[in-house]
């Protein structure tokens, strides 16, 4: 079954986020993802994630199909027009890519090229509605496509952002735009995670929790001032204590994976290292929840 199809018969999802190389050569990120194969429903693959330049994440995306993986296009509007973003759509979709993630972006004084002009024609609203728009035939400037796209249209929610009601109007926005599924900045509670969760649910969108192992100090340090409020106190005062924050940081986040799984619809996790645990993983929560299987 396809992403799509998981998600419209309400089957639980897992998704894996990695980044295109820093160059051409591709098939150590294949090497790397193999034990996932057959456990992770899709890979999203980042387009120059925090303005960092890596190869086209739409080339990426068709390595990932040829070696048997099904990819989720992640899409910004932060380097294209609104020209190039709907070339670059219908080019992925002649290519087979049936999947995409539409965001907005970072800035580009972020990245590792601070002196690249940033472009930012469309939104992710924007640019979500043009998806939708293109599978139902029609170009942003009113103009017919000679066959209609079908993409599957995801979006982001970060619930750290800023004030909650704006940040939900703003998710609102995007599933009413088209949005199917949402995938979720690191959460690190249930109870964070299960009202996010019923949010998405409650605007109609699919709720996938976004997950980040917490690995030093250092990181819960900087999770925490990315996305103020993101990382609980408890858990910070309890990865200092660690003998092993990495390991402490694994744990708790399997932890937190098995409860997430008996209300959101998937979970989205964003990989550093451990692929193997993470694979056997994966295989023990199909295999002890009944939504998985």
């Amino acid at each position: 079954m396809t992403l799509h199809e998981k998600l419209s018969s309400g089957k639980f999802v897992i998704t894996a986020e990695i980044a295109p190389p820093r160059g051409t050569e591709w098939k150590k990120v294949i090497e790397e993802i193999e034990p996932l194969r057959g456990r992770v429903d899709a890979f999203n693959v980042t387009d120059c994630q925090r303005s960092m330049l890596r190869m086209s994440s739409i080339a990426m995306s068709k390595i990932l199909l040829d070696s048997g993986f099904e990819p989720i296009l992640q899409l910004t509007c932060r380097d294209r027009n609104r020209i190039a973003l709907q070339s670059e759509l219908l080019g992925a979709a002649a290519l087979g890519i049936r999947n995409v993630c539409l965001m907005t972006g970072d800035f580009t004084t972020l990245g590792d090229v601070p002196q690249a002009k940033p472009v930012f024609d469309l939104d992710s609203v924007q640019l979500i509605k043009s998806v939708s728009d293109m599978n139902r035939g029609k170009l942003i400037n009113g103009k017919d496509l000679d066959e209609p796209t079908s993409f599957t249209i995801g979006a982001v929610f970060n619930p750290f952002a800023g004030p909650k009601r704006l940040q939900v109007w703003k998710l609102e926005k995007k599933i009413r735009a088209g949005a199917v599924f949402i995938q979720t900045q690191p959460v690190y509670d249930v109870k964070t995670a299960r009202e996010v969760a019923e949010t998405i649910k409650d605007l109609g969108g699919k709720a996938i929790i976004g997950l980040l192992p917490i690995r030093s100090v250092r990181m819960a340090n900087f999770m925490e001032k990315l996305n103020p409020g993101s990382v609980p106190t408890d858990l910070r005062r309890a990865v200092e204590k660690a003998e092993n924050p990495a390991e402490y940081g694994w744990k708790y986040t399997i932890d937190l994976a098995k409860a997430i799984s008996e209300f959101a619809d998937g979970i989205h996790f964003m990989l550093v290292g451990k692929i193997e645990e993470l694979a056997d993983f994966i295989t023990y929560l199909r295999n002890n929840h009944g939504r998985n299987e």
